[in-house]
């Protein structure tokens, strides 16, 4: 059975039942938890002051729940998931650095990724390793393009950050995300292979 087999139907998508709720927010709990621990402990470049804010670079793999529940849920599922999944990332690499724009674009940008991904898992089917690194790496590019937006133009305005040097800063976060996105398509159909996990997911949605 191929992974497009899974997903729910359009009429289904359309009823938001206290299941699909119950499994939000089950995602994107564990979309926190992920965060939390894997931004500790893949740290590559905590608390680096950068003119009037510090930028934190770190392992961030919060998104494997968003595409779980974009590619079982739909679009509107998965946005919601990454919004509210990312509020950890958002106070990681936002609030707590003194960078408001991160804080309050970030979530923003999760939800786009999940809405973007659900359309392409609709669309196509996730059948292999390559693929699904594939889809998951298209899914991000538009929150790319609103992080790249929010630090060339909001964030000089906001904090008095150079712009060539905000740019930059947008530039390697970007880079670093695009190698996460490949490795969660690995993490994704390694999940969705296993039948146990899939009943799980699909109960949500019965």
């Amino acid at each position: 059975m191929c992974i497009r087999d899974r997903y729910i139907s359009s009429s289904e998508m359309a009823k938001l039942t206290t299941k699909n709720i119950t499994f939000i927010a089950i995602m994107a709990a564990l979309g926190n938890i992920l965060s939390m621990i894997t931004t500790q402990v893949g740290a590559f470049a905590p608390n680096i002051p950068v003119g009037p804010i510090q930028v934190s670079l770190a392992l961030d793999i919060s998104h494997l729940t968003t595409f779980i529940a974009a590619l079982f849920g739909g679009p509107a599922i998965g946005g919601i998931t990454g919004a509210v999944g990312g509020l950890v990332a958002a106070f990681e690499f936002g609030f707590s650095k003194g960078n408001l724009v991160t804080g309050i674009g970030l979530p923003l940008g999760k939800a786009l990724t999940g809405l973007t991904a659900g359309y392409l898992f609709k669309k196509y089917e996730v059948d292999s390793f390559m693929k699904a690194s594939a889809l998951t790496v298209l899914a991000y590019i538009p929150e790319a393009l609103l992080t790249l937006i929010l630090f060339r133009y909001l964030l000089p305005v906001v904090s008095g950050l150079q712009v060539g040097i905000a740019t930059l800063v947008a530039i390697q976060i970007i880079v670093k995300a695009f190698f996460e996105m490949i490795l969660l398509g690995f993490l994704l159909i390694s999940l969705t292979r296993n039948a146990g996990f899939n009943e799980t997911i699909k109960r949500y949605f019965r």
